[in-house]
């Protein structure tokens, strides 16, 4: 076997275990009934391995796992943006309305199309939503997603655990309330610093 056989067995050796890998995670995040840790830890992995796979990072050299680690947040905006509408896709539904986006950034990639890549991709993902919202509504209310069904509308509880999109609004509004200092944090932190300045000026 000559040395570009080998190669490519490799490569092909490499994809085919990134293919597993996504494979297992989308079977953690897609089942309502796993813990909604494990199931946004898995969405996360998955999400990665999504965009490793389907761009093309030449671009971003020796910052490619950071910049995938980007794009991997700002893609959640688009799970948050279905959210706000109260479309709760989830599953299969939801892992093919990513794909779509990142085959169509992927598409656009190998036309030549994409002078700033960050700037075109978060353009992408704020845009996607809005620009297939009927689309999407649709499918929601044929799927029977949407909070105003008729289970909430009888207050009643699904027997399944709740949407990814309402984990990832839940993890957004934890990580945004843990940013928020209480008023007794800011003044704890206000005599630190003038006790810093006051021992600061004595040096002085």
């Amino acid at each position: 076997m000559n040395v570009l056989a080998q190669v490519l067995d490799g490569r092909e050796d490499d994809r085919h275990a990134v293919q597993l890998d996504a494979a297992k995670a989308a079977e953690v995040w897609q089942l309502r009934g796993n813990t909604p840790e494990s199931r946004l830890l898995a969405f996360d992995r998955w999400l990665r391995l999504q965009l490793e796979t389907r761009l093309d990072w030449t671009w971003a050299g020796a910052q490619r796992a950071r910049r995938i680690e980007q794009c991997r947040i700002v893609l959640e905006q688009l799970v948050l943006d279905l959210w706000r509408r109260g479309w709760m896709l989830d599953g299969k539904v939801l892992a093919r309305r990513i794909t779509d986006l990142l085959d169509a950034v992927a598409s656009y990639q190998r036309k030549g199309g994409v002078a700033d890549f960050w700037a075109y991709f978060r353009s992408s993902v704020s845009r996607y939503v809005g620009a297939n919202a009927e689309e999407i509504q649709a499918e929601s209310r044929r799927l029977g997603t949407h909070v105003g069904n008729v289970i909430a509308a009888l207050g009643l509880q699904p027997q399944e655990g709740p949407a990814l999109p309402e984990l990832a609004a839940q993890r957004a509004s934890e990580v945004a309330d843990a940013k928020q200092l209480t008023l007794r944090e800011k003044l704890a932190r206000e005599r630190a610093r003038k006790a810093a300045n006051a021992a600061q000026g004595e040096l002085l």
